[in-house]
């Protein structure tokens, strides 16, 4: 009858919870057939070898040993390392939308750039100090609509609406100094070549117009800008066709007020100043030139009479 131990095992025995002569539980699911880790399914190489190449790997951090230590096996240390690799180049490469992007890769992008989803909330507003027009206020909304259909962050938006208020700042100053400029180029140009006929010649093409449009609609007519900022009662050919239309329509440029019988006069005493000259310079009053200018008058006259009656 042979002696038993202390736990019931036959002397020389060992239970499987028993260690092994190597220190190792012979229980321990990573211990393989020969005495090695394999981890998480690598070949191993022994304990010792695995440790040699965790210290080395360390470098004397005790902290990183430790850490090294959860791995079972060199292949296993190597596949850590491949998918840290992999995290951090991935981490810095930004994110980027594509048109093959997926509504869920969309989504993502939008809330990692602050893009709200309501286009109505997208950031972004006049600056103090800058007055938008109508058209300004109108842009800005199908800016913002634009802007969020392409997923642009709010920052780069920013600096996009910050470039339009300078440069439409820049334009309106330019087309400003041009309507200065414009308007007295016109004024000395017709002053010049109409002489004392240019105040008449201005009433009568005002006139025409005011009586035809109304005085808001001449108002907003001629205060209407063309491309390079100037207005159009500032255009020269265009104030000198009303003029010719307004002298003829009303008879003379005599226009002071519209008033029709004001014209007439000024034709009749100009009518009249030509017979004196028939008797006190009949050759000069037979020239093709006053003769002309005495036909013309009678014309006129006969329109005035014909639209006072």
């Amino acid at each position: 009858m042979s002696d038993t131990n202390t736990n019931g095992a036959p002397d020389g025995q060992q239970t499987t919870e028993t260690q092994n002569e190597h220190g190792q539980n012979s229980a321990d699911p990573n211990v393989n057939a020969g005495g090695g880790n394999d981890g998480d399914g690598g070949s191993g190489g022994g304990d010792a070898e695995l440790q040699a190449l965790r210290e080395k790997l360390a470098g004397g951090d005790e902290a990183m040993l430790r850490q090294l230590s959860r791995y079972k096996s060199a292949d296993a240390i190597s596949k850590q390392f491949r998918e840290a690799y992999n995290t951090a180049k991935n981490g810095k490469k930004p994110v980027t939308l594509t048109d093959k992007s997926t509504p869920e890769e969309v989504k993502a992008y939008r809330e990692a750039n602050g893009i709200p989803e309501d286009a109505a909330a997208y950031p972004g507003d006049f600056r103090e100090g800058f007055t938008p027009t109508d058209a300004d206020k109108a842009i800005l909304g199908e800016f913002k609509v634009a802007m969020h259909g392409k997923n642009v962050p709010p920052s780069a938006a920013a600096a996009a609406l910050d470039w339009y208020q300078d440069f439409a700042q820049a334009q309106q100053q330019e087309l400003n100094a041009n309507l200065a400029k414009v308007a007295k180029e016109t004024q000395t140009a017709l002053r010049t070549e109409w002489g004392g006929e240019y105040d008449g010649n201005i009433s009568a093409a005002t006139q025409l117009m005011t009586q035809h449009l109304g005085h808001d609609g001449f108002e907003d007519m001629m205060g209407l800008r063309l491309m390079d900022g100037s207005r159009l009662q500032d255009h020269a050919g265009f104030v000198k066709m009303m003029a010719d239309i307004g002298v003829d329509y009303f008879g003379g440029n005599a226009i002071l007020n519209g008033d029709i019988e004001t014209t007439s006069k000024s034709i009749d005493e100009r009518i009249a100043e030509y017979r004196k000259m028939q008797t006190d310079d009949p050759e000069k009053y037979r020239s093709p030139q006053v003769q002309e200018a005495v036909a013309k008058l009678y014309a006129q006259k006969e329109k005035l009479e014909a639209r006072k009656g």
